[in-house]
């Protein structure tokens, strides 16, 4: 008889071992690979795939409106109707909502520019009064200024936000008060050109048609 030498003798038992052991040599790789038991030990499946997180889907053409958090869209119409939408009620924000009603912020500054480009950088204190001189960048610039015309629900809050002083935020509802009751003579006092005066009252008239005099 063959004698079988002792090195011999401990790689057959570690084949042994091997084969009747269930250590799941899968985590010596440090990757979660499914293993599967053989009559020749252990066979490797590819790990599990998963796929890429994707970013925020692409609103719909008939949902555009697109929730804080990216996850849900809406339609037009369900902004402002009263109900909640968006998993924060943000569809039915006031500042929200009251912009809806309003002219663009990009439309409003573009109005303002086009008076101050008419009228030089100081002409706009005829309507708010001394800090809106130098073009308004005392009150922030042209661009918070429309903002605050486009979000502020009332003058008063406008007069907050800009923090401009009580006796201008009483003239200027008295401009807005002149133009809700027609009286186009005070525009023109403040230096309104006849050409600009459709303009003028149009805009003036939709902020008091959306509640700033309220």
């Amino acid at each position: 008889m063959a004698k079988i030498n002792s090195g011999s003798c401990l790689l057959l038992l570690v084949l042994l071992a091997a084969s009747s052991s269930a250590i799941d040599i899968s985590r010596l790789s440090g990757h979660r690979h499914y293993t599967k038991r053989s009559a020749y030990g252990y066979m490797y499946r590819q790990p599990e795939y998963h796929p890429p997180t994707q970013g925020p889907k692409d609103c719909m053409p008939y949902e555009p409106f697109r929730c804080p958090g990216g996850g849900i869209c809406i339609s037009i119409q369900y902004l402002c109707d009263g109900a909640p939408d968006c998993p924060d009620g943000y569809d039915e924000n006031l500042r929200l909502c009251t912009a809806a009603k309003r002219p663009p912020v990009e439309e409003t500054a573009s109005f303002l520019h086009s008076l101050l480009a008419s009228h030089g950088p100081n002409y706009l204190e005829k309507l708010f009064g001394n800090k809106a001189r130098n073009a308004l960048e005392p009150l922030g610039g042209v661009q918070k200024v429309a903002i605050a015309l486009s979000e502020s629900q009332t003058i008063d809050e406008f007069g907050d936000a800009l923090h401009l002083l009580r006796p201008d935020v009483e003239h200027l509802r008295s401009v807005f008060m002149a133009v809700e009751n027609g009286d186009i003579g005070l525009l023109k006092s403040l230096g309104i050109k006849d050409s600009e005066l459709g303009d003028v009252k149009f805009f003036l008239e939709k902020l008091v048609n959306t509640g700033f005099l309220d």
